[in-house]
């Protein structure tokens, strides 16, 4: 399998839209849809788009903060039958990789679901705190630190 990653363009939009749903309501709440476009229309630039035989099969965005030192790793989802390939885990550390390269960061978090924790602790994350309900109902907010020093 052939993994490259690339930075959202505009034209991914509508794909990425699908894939999203694809994974709504287990991974994301229906009503979050908003909330991801509105991110892409943002932060776009940091969002980085996973292509297997050019076909766009996921994506994830990332964060640096330099005021705090502080990375983060936010919206990451992949097409259900490309779970559990390794794309994801390619995924997460090379957006991992590009906050380190940065230099501007000592640690990096993400807020995520119990559905999505267990895949982040493989890769080093630690729990800070887990919130019943905070995404929407049956989907709980695990917040988790990988620190870099």
């Amino acid at each position: 399998m052939d993994i490259t990653f690339r930075t959202y363009e505009l034209s991914d939009r509508t794909e990425l839209e699908e894939i999203f749903l694809q994974n709504t309501p287990k991974y994301f709440a229906p009503e979050e849809l908003g909330d991801f476009l509105e991110y892409l229309d943002i932060f776009g630039d940091d969002y980085v788009v996973a292509v297997v035989d050019g076909r766009i099969v996921g994506g994830g965005g990332y964060w640096i903060r330099s005021s705090d030192h502080q990375g983060g790793l936010s919206w990451a989802f992949l097409r259900p039958d490309f779970q559990g390939t390794g794309v994801g885990k390619a995924l997460a550390v090379y957006r991992i990789d590009l906050i380190k390269a940065s230099g501007g960061a000592k640690m990096i978090l993400v807020e995520t679901s119990q559905h999505s924790f267990g895949f982040y602790e493989k890769l080093g994350f630690k729990l800070l705190s887990q919130q019943p309900d905070y995404w929407a109902p049956g989907i709980d907010l695990y917040s988790a630190v990988l620190e870099l020093e």
